[in-house]
């Protein structure tokens, strides 16, 4: 090898070619760069000149091309790449030697000290700095780590296809929070727009909570997405490792920071979270938004047409939403069918007033009059959407 990687050296700079080569007229080659510098120190600067070839001192022309008009060696390019290819195969068995060798006294590391937990040779037990201490045959503990490390490696991928499950559950849950909040905001926009213009300013704020609501629970999947993640990247590494450690020496340097880390992993063994269907309650917020609202002022006309038309809007929403926990709209439900029943009761006082507060669902007070069936909130609300 050292007599070629001589022959492919540029007589000029004495080194491996630096491709492009150039293959003058008298067969000698040279870097280009080499005969750019030769043409300069020769003064031929010219197309047309002329310079000496450094090696045999013969006449080289240009020809009127300048240096581009020298031939191209590809042939002597391609052996040269293929000498670099060898020579890295080379250093690198050499330095993979190098690794399991000795560095005081140029041994094979064929021990593994106990005590100190690094490859040793037999000097070093013998007349060393442990002779004193627990040695094994390294290619036994290589054995045995690497079981142990397979067998770690099983206990991450059972773990990692759990925590695969519950995260495609818990992004499940994400987009559905995420479908929840953009529903409720547009259920907010449409009752807001049947009211008076005195309640616009609580609509934007509504909307405002519900996004902050909506982030806030968004934010908790996503911490407990990035927490089953650990063990995925855990895994990775333990794999590619096992996969592509070059020698047993490499492995066992590297396995030891594995080892903290997969120790650190199981040591804080949390339970894996438990997604909770936990969705933003659109009846509340319609129900904050409608209750204490005094519409005395308004003409009774306007109230009777008012109420109809959010009487609509909120059966027209029910029945398109087809995936309804009815227990979160019981105080709305309420609202509406007070709202709907006092379209009969006409008063001539013009005193009188409709307010549209009314006790909470979860309330254990309040009387009896008041309570309706879910058969006769329907009639209800048929009857006054026909008005």
């Amino acid at each position: 090898m050292e007599g070629l990687c001589k022959e492919l050296s540029c007589p000029v700079c004495l080194e491996l070619f630096t491709p492009p080569v150039l293959e003058l007229p008298c067969s000698h080659n040279y870097c280009r760069q080499c005969i750019h510098e030769t043409l300069i120190s020769q003064n031929c600067t010219h197309v047309n000149g002329k310079f000496c070839c450094p090696m045999c001192r013969k006449v080289i022309c240009l020809r009127g091309r300048g240096i581009t008009g020298l031939k191209r060696n590809i042939f002597v390019e391609n052996v040269l790449e293929k000498v670099k290819e060898e020579m890295a195969k080379i250093q690198e068995r050499e330095h993979n030697v190098k690794s399991q060798t000795c560095r005081i006294h140029e041994e094979v590391l064929n021990l593994m000290c106990l005590d100190d937990d690094i490859p040793i040779c037999s000097i070093c037990k013998l007349f060393g700095d442990h002779n004193t201490h627990k040695v094994a045959r390294l290619s036994e503990v290589y054995q045995g780590r690497k079981n142990s490390f397979i067998e770690e490696i099983t206990r991450i991928v059972s773990k990692s296809e759990t925590a695969a499950r519950v995260s495609q559950e818990l992004e499940k849950l994400q987009d559905q929070l995420l479908s929840t909040a953009e529903e409720t905001k547009a259920m907010i926009s449409a009752v807001g727009d049947s009211l008076l213009m005195e309640i616009r300013f609580k609509v934007s704020s509504l909307k405002m909570k519900v996004d902050k609501e909506g982030a806030e629970k968004c934010n908790e999947l996503q911490s407990a997405l990035e927490d089953l993640q650990g063990s995925r990247r855990l895994y990775m590494k333990m794999k590619s490792l096992l996969e592509e450690h070059i020698n047993p020496i490499q492995f066992l340097k590297e396995d030891k920071q594995l080892k903290i880390e997969v120790a650190k992993l199981f040591k804080d063994d949390r339970p894996l979270p438990v997604p909770k269907r936990d969705n933003i309650s659109v009846g509340q917020y319609i129900e904050e938004l409608i209750k204490g609202i005094d519409i005395k002022q308004v003409a009774i006309s306007k109230a009777d047409d008012l109420l109809v038309k959010v009487g609509d809007e909120y059966a027209a929403w029910s029945s398109s939403c087809s995936n309804v926990d009815t227990s979160s709209y019981d105080g709305l439900d309420q609202m509406i069918r007070k709202m709907m029943s006092s379209l009969t009761l006409k008063s001539s006082d013009a005193n009188n007033s409709l307010s549209w507060e009314c006790p909470s669902p979860y309330s254990t007070s309040g009387s009896s009059e008041d309570s309706y069936s879910p058969e006769e909130v329907k009639v209800i609300t048929i009857e006054k959407t026909s008005l």
